[in-house]
């Protein structure tokens, strides 16, 4: 077992690097920030959604989480206005929506070519798996919206 350890002292370092940061992602307190989620309606949404294109300018889920995350900042940069839920959002207009409780909606959405947008609201995760499936879901968010 000594000599496999010294011939591959590289990969047995990675692995155990690999642990170590996995087992603080799951422990480590969620450091606060921005309570804000945008989303933001593009220009020209409504433009190419006339013009056929099926492309989605919004997601189909939004995932916020209490005590995190937890504010939908609706913004509409496009030129003409759109609903979200019972919301009529004007050219250039923006609108807090906050949430206090785990929630499951189903929003009606003229941003979205299937029209209608789900927003998904989660409890604040504790230490250890859902923590770590927290922080995964939010660094795979961070590499959609880059």
């Amino acid at each position: 077992m000594e000599q496999h350890l010294r011939r591959h002292w590289l990969a047995s370092i990675l692995l155990g690097s690999c642990l170590l940061l996995l087992v603080w992602a799951a422990m480590a307190p969620i450091p606060p920030g921005s309570r804000d989620f945008l989303l933001d309606i593009p220009e020209h949404a409504a433009e190419r959604r006339l013009a056929g294109e099926r492309a989605e300018v919004l997601p189909p889920v939004v995932r916020l989480t209490v005590g995190l995350r937890d504010v939908l900042l609706l913004r509409n940069s496009d030129k003409v206005p759109h609903q979200v839920g019972g919301l009529r959002l004007m050219p250039g207009q923006q609108f807090r929506l906050p949430f206090e409780r785990a929630t499951e909606l189903q929003l009606p959405c003229s941003a979205r070519v299937s029209g209608e947008l789900t927003v998904l609201v989660g409890l604040h995760p504790n230490p250890g798996p859902d923590r770590l499936r927290w922080r995964l879901h939010a660094l795979e968010q961070a590499v959609r919206a880059y």
